[in-house]
């Protein structure tokens, strides 16, 4: 099929389950009140996606460039971050070998009971937040902190 074909579609209380798209240009989709529940994506550009009152429960994302991803007033219970990194060298067209990569941030959250294993921290900067039973490396950091402050 070397043709490509034109035209938007409308579809409206439509069952189109179990479809496959295939070498499809498909920019500027609007999809509302819709069970995609299942569905994979792969090798796709989802570049400037909004997802917006959404379910992704049990969803998962995988060899993907989330640079500048927001997430907002999101519930996360259970969710799992493994295997993050910076650009790499060779492999990721963003790669910066002085690192020059904008920093990432979480505002608002409530991180408690939240685990950290293996991970660069270095250089982090923890401001107006709550670290009452803090533990790092066996360190109660609200005991530190407070024994700092006597001094």
């Amino acid at each position: 099929m070397n043709e490509w074909v034109n035209g938007a579609v409308q579809l409206q209380k439509a069952d189109i389950s179990d479809s496959k798209f295939n070498q499809v240009d498909a920019k500027r989709l609007t999809f509302q009140e819709v069970d995609l529940a299942g569905t994979q994506i792969n090798c796709a550009n989802l570049e400037g996606v909004t997802l917006t009152d959404v379910n992704l429960t049990g969803a998962k994302i995988s060899i993907a460039n989330m640079s500048d991803i927001v997430f907002e007033k999101a519930q996360m219970t259970g969710a799992q971050f493994r295997d993050i990194d910076w650009p790499i060298e060779g492999i990721d067209a963003n790669y910066s070998p002085e690192e020059n990569y904008r920093p990432v941030v979480f505002d608002s959250c409530i991180l408690r009971n939240t685990q950290f294993t293996k991970c660069d921290l270095s250089n982090v900067v923890i401001n107006d937040c709550n670290v009452t039973g803090l533990v790092i490396n066996g360190i109660e950091i609200d005991k530190l902190l407070s024994k700092e402050k006597e001094e």
